[in-house]
């Protein structure tokens, strides 16, 4: 399988502070890859530096070959990178649809209309209604669709899950294995919830302290003694 995306080494520092130490990972087309990790781990950082918002003080990001080097947010988003954000970035005075149709007008390879996203994260019977009058975990789920209507190579989502009624998350569940098998593209998924990361992830990346100590299949991963240490603070006991 192709590689889509690929980190090496990537160090990003903040005065003295280290937020990401030499971070490497992969991701391929229709894989869902899952960055998980405790609290300030550096989870979000990489998220920012691959789509632009926030520049590496070392390593490499490449998409499909090509490095991303220092690309602000837009040029990047037009190499077919598209976000969500772990506060929702909407139009609250536009319509539900409306905020899918300002970016489906941007896309230049959409692969599905607005009505069809519309009825993939199951906000058709509010289509019409502005977007300020949405739940949290219903925004959330605007803005995957709002991500989607660009038609990306590469979809980094941030924390999809948070907000989300237990409906929901077997919504957003269905709804990432079938654009991973339908579109040509690949996800990259932070999220703290891990039972759903489980469910959903094909391969983890775990960071603690912005280091990467573990990657792999999910339940090879998420039964490592020093991936259970790092989330518990204490190793498992057998």
């Amino acid at each position: 399988m192709t590689t889509l995306l690929e980190m090496n080494d990537v160090v990003v520092r903040f005065g003295g502070l280290t937020a990401v130490n030499g971070a490497t990972l992969s991701l391929s087309a229709h894989e869902i890859h899952a960055l998980i990790g405790p609290n300030g781990a550096g989870k979000s950082t990489v998220i920012n530096c691959i789509s632009g918002f926030q520049r590496s003080s070392a390593g490499e990001i490449r998409l499909a070959g090509k490095a991303l080097g220092r690309a602000d947010p837009a040029t990047v988003a037009r190499s077919g990178v598209a976000r969500s954000f772990q506060t929702p970035h909407l139009f609250k005075r536009l319509t539900v649809a409306d905020n899918i149709r300002v970016a489906h007008r941007r896309a230049k390879h959409a692969a599905y209309n607005v009505d069809t996203l519309l009825a993939l994260v199951g906000l058709d019977d509010v289509a019409d209604r502005p977007a300020e009058i949405l739940s949290y975990g219903r925004q959330r789920l605007l803005e995957v669709a709002r991500a989607l209507a660009t038609g990306p190579r590469l979809l980094l989502l941030d924390e999809p899950a948070a907000g989300l009624s237990n409906e929901e998350n077997e919504r957003l569940v269905r709804l990432l294995r079938r654009i991973a098998g339908e579109w040509d593209l690949g996800i990259l998924i932070v999220e703290h919830n891990v039972p759903l990361v489980r469910r959903v992830a094909d391969r983890i990346t775990v960071m603690h302290h912005g280091a990467v100590i573990a990657q792999g299949l999910p339940d090879a991963v998420l039964d490592e003694p020093a991936v259970i240490e790092a989330y518990l603070g204490r190793t498992r006991e057998h």
